[in-house]
């Protein structure tokens, strides 16, 4: 990726009287210093606010924080690192490669959820979800167990999670559904939702989904304050009208349930001239929030390939395969899981792929159907993975 260009509105705004920017002893004026800073990653900046108070002072200055933004806007992977058996931590990756931020404090035997926006979702032992904001560095653990009505049930799994804000107040709210592992997997499952930032600090139990979800999903995608499931689509008899291709969706303000909006299944069917079913859909289809729609990935084993198929009309529920990507040349056989993460400005796509108890994050380029793996960490191993698009500089020293 190209090197950013320093912003000169910005460098002028700091030399400018009264622009907020205080002078650093010892060092260049305020706006050559903005000049030089705007062309680092932000883990050597980080580590310059341990100097003295007017470095500080200078780079945790909002005016400094916004014009790193504007001339760093690309996204950030948030991976987390397992190495076992010291500690666990979150890094936030570019599209280098680069690790530009460790967050520490997130506990062992863990994973990373999804990223909404600013936030970070991490689960952990025994239920336990923490939220990580790496513009502070906080760690916030989510409270332990259940919603009150099921404090004294047991055999509950939690294996559907969705992450993000409401549209009318921007409040971050998380879903969560468990199986009852008790009851069988017929079982309704059990719909929770915790708002983040709320007083009372508890779960409170909402209406089951409408079907059963299919269980290679873990992840609900939020978009435009809705979270999206698929449905899992073995056990649905075809004369159902779910197994149309519906796919249910939760109002994160109403917190209500709706089955208004139709998936691409019957498109990938009636394309498919008879090769596929229902069947051989379930664990090969997966959502994701990309170029500001919702996008579904379905994997086609038989193949080799991944379809990305865009929503263009949600009204009338129209979707549109703008991607074909060859997987063939860089697995020997595919693994558990792929979910795209999203398009760059070039019109490369950003893969995650699971196999086994390994991810790796890939990149591919259509132009040359070639592909790379973009992820270094210093861990063997590594699990789960959402995309950051806050602010990559900490007020915290590292």
């Amino acid at each position: 990726m190209a090197s950013p260009e320093p912003c000169a509105a910005a460098a002028a705004a700091a030399a400018a009287p009264g622009s907020g920017f205080g002078a650093v002893d010892g060092v260049l004026p305020p706006e050559l210093l903005l000049e030089v800073l705007l062309r680092l990653p932000a883990k050597p900046i980080c580590r310059l606010r341990a100097v003295c108070r007017s470095w500080l002072s200078f780079t945790t200055d909002r005016l400094f924080l916004a014009a790193y933004a504007a001339v760093h806007p690309h996204p950030l992977l948030a991976v987390l690192v397992d190495s076992f058996p010291s500690r666990c931590c979150v890094d936030l990756v570019d599209l280098s490669g680069n690790v530009v931020e460790e967050i520490l404090g997130v506990g062992g035997e863990c994973r990373v959820l999804t990223a909404s926006y600013d936030r970070v979702l991490v689960a952990g032992e025994h239920h336990r979800v923490s939220v990580l904001d790496p513009a502070t560095g906080s760690v916030s653990a989510l409270p332990f167990g259940f919603a009150e009505d099921m404090a004294r049930r047991n055999g509950m799994r939690p294996a559907w999670f969705a992450f993000g804000q409401t549209n009318s107040t921007g409040e971050y709210k998380l879903l969560r559904i468990l199986e009852d592992l008790e009851d069988g997997y017929e079982a309704d499952p059990v719909c929770e939702v915790f708002a983040i930032g709320d007083m009372n600090g508890r779960w409170r139990k909402m209406e089951s989904p409408p079907g059963y979800l299919d269980p290679s999903c873990t992840n609900g995608v939020v978009f435009e304050g809705a979270a999206y499931f698929f449905l899992d689509l073995w056990q649905m008899d075809p004369s159902y009208y779910f197994a149309t291709g519906c796919i249910p969706c939760f109002d994160l303000a109403t917190e209500q349930w709706s089955t208004a909006l139709q998936g691409p299944v019957n498109r990938i069917l009636e394309e498919a001239n008879g090769t596929l079913n229902y069947a051989d859909l379930t664990d090969r289809l997966m959502l994701a929030q990309l170029e500001g729609t919702l996008c579904t990935a379905h994997f086609n084993d038989r193949i080799s390939a991944v379809d990305l198929w865009f929503l263009v009309d949600f009204e009338n529920g129209m979707w549109s395969k703008e991607y074909r990507i060859n997987v063939e040349f860089a697995f020997d056989g595919f693994g558990d899981g792929v979910q795209p993460l999203l398009v760059t400005d070039e019109g490369n796509v950003v893969l995650w792929v699971q196999i086994g108890s390994k991810g790796m994050v890939w990149i591919y380029n259509p132009v040359t159907n070639t592909s790379s793996e973009i992820v270094q960490t210093k861990a063997s191993i590594f699990t789960g993975v959402g995309v950051y698009t806050g602010n990559q500089l900490c007020p915290q020293s590292m």
